[in-house]
């Protein structure tokens, strides 16, 4: 087993040392850090996923040459960007550390300051949906699709009722939310949920330019300005999903639907509600 200290070593002392990653590829050798969601065939997330994700985001809040982001799925998992945690994060003895872990996420984006850009070839569904519509340029193929399917278990995304309402505006997230109707890759550009669709051929070419451009700019400059455009935007973000947390875990699991709803994902059935 490897030394702890090897789990938070950056950039090129990584490279040197053997992969610390099982779930993603991680790249920050250069002024581009390049972030692969690779845990065939469908990127579900677990705790240990989650945990990589914010281990290698958080190793770059001293990399000032790092200008962005880039966050994408592996080939090997051909279809998808991330179909979401995987159900046993739904269990309640399982869910507040499932959600500690994702949201170690998303506060590792906003301290770290740096743009982050998600590539969307394939399903976003749930959690994965919510992790796409966090970063700061969203890059979809036509073969995109985007899902929010929680309502139809009897829960909601507690992260994503307070993402979506900022990102694409209230009345888009509602019907966003309540419907958990799956949105393709037009339906999601119209709706701001992402920057630019493209032809799948020219994905790979579209990416790699807008990271070029993005990459010659000042890296602090751009740190500066995420930071002031998230804070004019978002504030006071902490408090909002520390509110939808405590919503979350000691009102919404106290129902008898939303436990139905998860026994039914588990068992593979469809709910049936008892509206309380």
């Amino acid at each position: 087993m490897p030394d702890e200290s090897t789990e938070f070593l950056t950039g090129t002392e990584k490279e040197e040392e053997a992969k610390p990653f099982q779930f993603i590829r991680w790249d920050a050798s250069g002024t581009v850090a390049h972030l692969t969601l690779a845990r065939p065939k469908q990127n579900i997330l677990n705790i240990e996923m989650l945990n990589e994700i914010w281990r290698a985001i958080e190793s770059l809040t001293a990399r000032d040459e790092v200008r962005l982001i880039w966050l994408d799925s592996a080939p090997e998992c051909e279809g998808y960007f991330s179909m979401g945690v995987e159900a046993a994060g739904y269990k309640a003895d399982m869910v507040f550390q499932m959600m500690d872990a994702f949201h170690h996420v998303f506060r590792a984006m906003i301290e770290v300051s740096k743009p982050v850009l998600a590539v969307v070839d394939g399903m976003a569904n749930g959690a994965g949906c919510e992790l796409a519509a966090f970063c700061d340029l969203v890059i979809a193929s036509e073969n995109a699709r985007f899902l929010q399917p929680e309502i139809k278990l009897g829960v909601f995304p507690p992260l994503g009722a307070v993402v979506y309402p900022r990102v694409i505006g209230p009345k888009r997230a509602m019907e966003l939310l309540l419907t958990g109707e799956p949105i393709n890759a037009q339906q999601a550009l119209v709706m701001g949920l992402v920057n630019r669709v493209v032809p799948r051929a020219a994905l790979k070419e579209t990416v790699e330019t807008l990271v070029k451009r993005i990459s010659e700019q000042s890296g602090p400059v751009l740190q500066l300005l995420k930071r002031v455009i998230f804070e004019g935007t978002w504030q006071p973000f902490d408090e909002a999903l520390r509110h939808s947390q405590d919503i979350y875990l000691n009102q919404l699991f106290a129902l008898e639907d939303s436990q139905e709803g998860l026994r039914a994902l588990v068992e593979k059935r469809k709910p049936v509600w008892k509206n309380r």
